[in-house]
């Protein structure tokens, strides 16, 4: 069963956004952003990701959250902007965006082109980067590495409350490759966040060039934690 939440006043303010989040993640990590966004009379959707999920029963790699996004952004009677971070983009890249869908804004995420997975653009030969361990069908986060990893520029208080929250993954979500990516017939925009140390920062700004626009937050991996207000602000531009 799909499972979202939608807040705000959906009569109020259009397009809506739809949140997507990472890798290890949920949709709990959107609260923060929520609120700003609200607060300026936005409307909010999360979607929760098959394949960071709990039970493992409802893995369903990349195909699974890809439908999710799909059904999440359907949901919404009116038009949407989609906001994916992370591993989202993956999944944003490989859905089949609904025509209620006006853009897709690419956050710190992989933009990966046909035939591409997230694991594809690893460096080849190396280890896994220190915050992440790859274990049979399991993508296991580093509890230990996560505060300075994904949470660098955020208080202490609160990347202690986000490591403690993360889930494994389907690694058949990051393995598998993308077909014809939707960001080639959907208007695109890429964040780039410019203190992050989960994708290094030169390979945001080749994704970058394969969106409509750029933009730039000084920010670490979560800036829907650590600058939830300057995203907010950020979003509502993009979306106006």
């Amino acid at each position: 069963m799909l499972r979202f939440r939608v807040f705000g006043r959906s009569a109020m303010l259009n397009p809506a956004f739809v949140l997507v989040h990472g890798s290890w993640h949920g949709p709990w990590c959107w609260a923060p952003l929520e609120e700003e966004l609200r607060r300026r009379g936005a409307v909010t959707r999360t979607v929760a990701l098959p394949s960071c999920d709990e039970d493992r029963a409802r893995w369903a790699g990349l195909d699974g959250d890809a439908r999710a996004v799909e059904e999440g952004a359907a949901a919404v009677d009116g038009p949407v902007v989609v906001v994916a971070h992370s591993y989202a983009g993956v999944v944003a890249s490989a859905a089949a965006m609904p025509p209620n869908v006006r853009s897709i804004v690419f956050l710190g995420a992989f933009m990966p082109d046909r035939g591409r997975s997230l694991v594809s653009y690893l460096p080849e030969g190396e280890p896994p980067p220190p915050f992440a361990r790859f274990d049979g069908p399991v993508s296991h986060f580093v509890a230990e590495a996560a505060p300075a990893h994904f949470y660098n520029t955020c208080a202490p208080e609160v990347a202690a409350a986000a490591t403690a929250r993360l889930r494994d993954q389907d690694i058949r979500a990051i393995s598998a490759p993308v077909g014809e990516p939707s960001w080639r017939s959907v208007p695109s925009d890429y964040v780039v966040l410019t203190q992050d140390r989960v994708l290094p920062v030169p390979l945001q700004e080749r994704f970058a060039t394969q969106a409509r626009r750029r933009h730039a937050l000084d920010t670490d991996h979560s800036p829907f934690l650590c600058a939830p207000g300057r995203l907010a602000d950020l979003l509502l531009r993009i979306a106006a």
